[in-house]
């Protein structure tokens, strides 16, 4: 009888045992993660702690108060790069660096220069290190001509541009830091033959600079800001083996040009890239 109650409770002991470790090695583990979805279901996300200081800046934009919501918004991209407003505040950012840079309005960066007998916009641009498309669309010129005696605003930019064939994105930076961004609307953007000779390989990142710019009038020829038709051209900016150009519903009458190797972007994107950039200036193209 002694024997028998032996038995029994060694029994209960080892299956007893054997029960409480299947329970803590197989059984609980799966409770305890049911439990931990059920607990992050019935608890929100947090909300982004960027969107008030986000905030802050588009009342800074509203109130026209436009030189403080610029730097509010660069000072934004800096310390909020993962904020869901990122592709918005870029947006905002890139639309007032533009508005200030390209306004006739005096501010840093920005000089005055009085028109002498014998200046041509090309003498201006090439003594003042700038460009006659820059000098046209500050001074809001409706042509090439200058008077003697005209005050012009002169601007400078230490520009440089990175095309983002990925993500269909041409990012124009000045003095190295975000200025504006741009959207491909097509075109394959990729390396050109001659590229590749230069020591480009397929996927690596390329260096190149703006060799070329050209300007087309509504019949397809080529034009120059001298011409009369010029202020209605469509532009193009040649980078290394790539082709940004300007990319226009057809219209009647309307020549629109196609880039080989090119990258479409909106015609007034064109326009505004074509009076900032400069020959020579450094691009980098992503792969």
């Amino acid at each position: 009888m002694i024997r028998v109650l032996i038995i029994v409770v060694l029994a209960v002991a080892v299956f007893g045992s054997g029960a409480y470790w299947t329970y803590e090695l197989f059984l609980r583990p799966g409770q305890d993660l049911k439990a931990e979805r059920v607990a992050e279901g019935a608890f929100p996300a947090l909300p982004d702690p960027s969107l008030p200081e986000f905030e802050k800046c588009l009342t800074l934009r509203k109130q026209l108060r436009t030189v403080e919501a610029r730097d509010s918004l660069a000072r934004f991209l800096e310390q909020y790069p993962a904020s869901t407003k990122l592709d918005e505040a870029m947006r905002q950012l890139g639309e007032l660096n533009v508005a200030l840079f390209l306004s006739p309005v005096a501010g840093p960066g920005k000089e005055s220069y009085v028109v002498k007998p014998g200046d041509v916009i090309m003498r201006v641009a090439s003594k003042q290190k700038t460009s006659p498309e820059l000098i046209m669309r500050v001074n809001r010129l409706p042509g090439s001509m200058l008077r003697v005696g005209q005050k012009l605003t002169i601007v400078h930019g230490d520009f440089s541009l990175v095309i983002d064939r990925p993500r269909a994105r041409v990012v124009l930076l000045k003095d190295g830091r975000f200025f504006k961004r741009y959207e491909v609307r097509s075109g394959a953007g990729g390396v050109s033959a001659a590229a590749k000779k230069g020591g480009a390989q397929a996927g690596a990142k390329v260096s190149a600079k703006v060799t070329d710019k050209m300007a087309w009038s509504a019949g397809g020829q080529r034009v120059t800001f001298a011409d009369k038709d010029y202020l209605e051209a469509l532009h193009w900016v040649q980078v290394g083996g790539t082709t940004l150009y300007a990319d226009e519903e057809p219209k009647e009458g309307r020549v629109v040009p196609r880039g080989a190797h090119g990258l479409a972007l909106a015609a007034r994107d064109m326009e505004e890239l074509a009076a900032l950039l400069r020959k020579g200036d450094p691009v980098t193209i992503l792969p």
